[in-house]
């Protein structure tokens, strides 16, 4: 599952098919309503249908005729995220809980990135998330998140981390080395490489007794051995004789990549081995992310270093924690609850085990209205109103409202709202989406893993880099999610961030459910097989959850541009006349921290109409 630099520059990466009409598109992006999206499994995240209009005016410059207006709001939100649905919830908390709201989002179910998945495996409903998952450590210091969570009454609470489960259990680490990068097919119990990390991010010294033997046992090079201990140790400095300043600056502009090959003398297996440990974090690989990144989430650099430091902007970190069973999709369904009480059955922490009623989310004489499969194509602002127009049901719409709050994909705006000045539109394009996978398999069982000792694997130059169980109650025999992330980082190729995610999303649009999932059942027989796996008889579902458009866009000290990127999305943020610019990109942050905060910022920032 990669693509080559050849390929994307080529053009063999998907793109939208050329010469199709405004009304094709309209009836391609369609999507054919579900009752209940979270049961859904297959290809989930960025479904068929909620691209294509977007597609259509980014890529192909298509136009599409005026409509008139037949509904009129108070606010119209343009994303049905966690940042689109709080900005409704504040929203009511400025201007009154009667006002008319009408949220539109692009995809089949709300709540954004925090999607809820469920699977039935032999009459038991398991629950997990999608995309955004954890809180980090700062959430309860952010004055938006403490005034949200008490309005849905919701206690921030954390979940064990599933390791800890597993561990009374006798099970822990794997690492899995592949035949094509590393010279033959091994599994190797234990990653003192993980404890590591684990053990700088808490900030005691780590246990490195089991490392000898375990980089002695790896398919590794005789020098690559040694030279990964020394990292590990962390007593050598590899600037030494650096000015404090020059050194700085060089952990800001360097690739970790380049320092492992050129400071601490790694060669290729050993830059393998540690290629794809900064992805659940940033959506990069070694190559893709500075030193000072690295050692930000607790890589190790050597000596002389400064301690691992978590960028609070970070969606998914070392010290970030899951609150819920199905991640930050509890908030959207608490907030959804609280704007329309008829569709859940439940409020506060209950929500988590509520079924909500999708019928209900937009029926007419409510006062908030959630229309979901609706792409907005254009916003048009007047003196006092704002006209919105989408693509819904295979037609265009029209509304129009005194207040418009856009929290979709921050790089789409300049399409939709062209009046925007040229600064702001320059710093809105550059918010490139980082594109990842989150893929949910439900297991019959855990035996194999039982079998193995193993809880969590790393297959650092595979597809899927990191695999592990999802808390259970139950034992090996009963059934349990098992979590895969994929990456499409585009390795090795010396690409900046935003082209490598431009890269990466056009393969995962471009490739197939069939493709993907029989890729995951190859993986998955391949590493567990020792553990007497067969995925034809131990896999009960899969759902791929494809964020083609996944982490924020996070300004980086390797692209020089990105100096005054954050400056120019927070004036960009405040968008024109009655419309404002919310959600995590405008924070250039891939936190759902963020993203609440922004849309508190803007709903503050909105005058009562006269």
């Amino acid at each position: 599952m990669t693509i080559t630099r050849r390929d994307f520059l080529n053009g063999t990466a998907l793109t939208i098919a050329a010469g199709m009409t405004p009304a094709s598109l309209l009836r391609a992006a369609e999507t054919a309503a579900a009752g209940y999206p979270p049961a859904l499994t297959g290809l989930r995240g960025n479904h068929a249908g909620t691209f294509t209009l977007a597609h259509s005016l980014a890529r192909e410059g298509a136009t599409y005729p005026g409509v008139m207006a037949k509904e009129s709001y108070d606010l119209v939100v343009v994303g049905g995220g966690i940042g689109g649905l709080s900005a409704a919830w504040f929203y009511q908390q400025k201007f009154g809980a009667k006002s008319r709201i009408l949220i539109l989002d692009n995809h089949d179910d709300f709540g954004g990135h925090a999607k809820r998945n469920e699977f039935t495996v032999r009459g038991r409903t398991l629950v997990t998330y999608g995309g955004s998952a954890e809180m980090p450590p700062s959430a309860n210091d952010n004055a938006a998140v403490r005034t949200l969570l008490a309005g849905l009454e919701l206690a921030p609470t954390s979940q064990a981390r599933p390791g800890d489960d597993y561990a009374r259990r006798g099970l822990g680490r794997a690492v899995f080395f592949d035949a094509e990068h590393f010279g033959r097919d091994q599994w190797l119990a234990g990653d003192p490489f993980a404890a590591l990390i684990d053990a700088r991010n808490g900030g005691t010294r780590p246990a490195l007794d089991d490392l000898g033997a375990f980089l002695n046992a790896a398919p590794l090079s005789p020098a690559d051995r040694p030279a990964l201990q020394r990292l590990a140790q962390g007593e050598t400095d590899y600037l030494a004789g650096m000015p404090a300043d020059a050194r700085a600056r060089y952990l800001q502009t360097t690739r970790y990549a380049t320092f492992l090959r050129e400071k601490a003398g790694l060669g290729l297996s050993a830059l393998r081995f540690l290629r794809s440990r900064s992805q659940d974090a940033f959506a990069l690989d070694a190559d893709g992310v500075s030193v000072a990144q690295a050692i930000s989430i607790g890589l190790p650099a050597g000596a002389g270093m400064p301690a691992p430091a978590i960028d609070p902007r970070l969606g998914k970190s070392p010290a970030s924690r899951l609150w819920f069973p199905d991640g930050n999709a509890t908030l959207a369904r608490a907030l959804v609850g609280r704007l329309l009480p008829d569709v859940a059955s439940a409020r506060g922490p209950d929500i988590v085990g509520a079924r909500l009623d999708y019928s209900k989310l937009d029926r007419e004489g409510n006062p908030v209205r959630i229309r979901l499969n609706s792409t907005a194509i254009a916003i048009e602002p007047d003196v006092r109103i704002t006209r919105v127009t989408y693509g819904w049901q295979g037609n265009l719409q029209r509304v129009e409202a005194r207040h418009v709050i856009v929290a979709g994909y921050d790089m789409m705006v300049p399409f939709i709202l062209p009046s925007l000045p040229a600064p702001s539109k320059a710093a809105l394009r550059a918010c490139v989406k980082a594109p990842l996978v989150y893929t949910k398999v439900a297991l019959d069982n855990w035996r194999a893993f039982d079998a193995l000792k193993t809880w969590r694997i790393h297959a650092p130059t595979m597809a899927y880099s990191d695999l592990w169980l999802e808390s259970t109650a139950g034992g090996r025999d009963d059934p349990v999610v098992l979590h895969m992330l994929y990456v499409p980082t585009v390795p090795d190729s010396g690409m900046q961030p935003r082209e490598r995610f431009r890269a990466g999303r056009a393969f995962l649009l471009g490739t197939p459910f069939e493709v993907l999932e029989r890729d995951i059942r190859s993986q998955l027989d391949r590493m567990l097989v020792s553990g007497g796996f067969k995925s034809a008889r131990d896999i009960r579902g899969i759902t791929v959850n494809r964020w083609a458009h996944g982490y924020s866009y996070m300004p980086s000290g390797l692209v020089p541009d990105d100096a005054g990127l954050q400056a120019a999305l927070e004036q960009a943020g405040r968008g024109e006349g009655n419309i404002r610019i919310a959600g995590a990109d405008t924070a250039a942050s891939p936190s759902v921290t963020s993203a609440i905060e922004q849309s508190s910022l803007a709903v503050s920032s909105l005058k009562a109409p006269v």
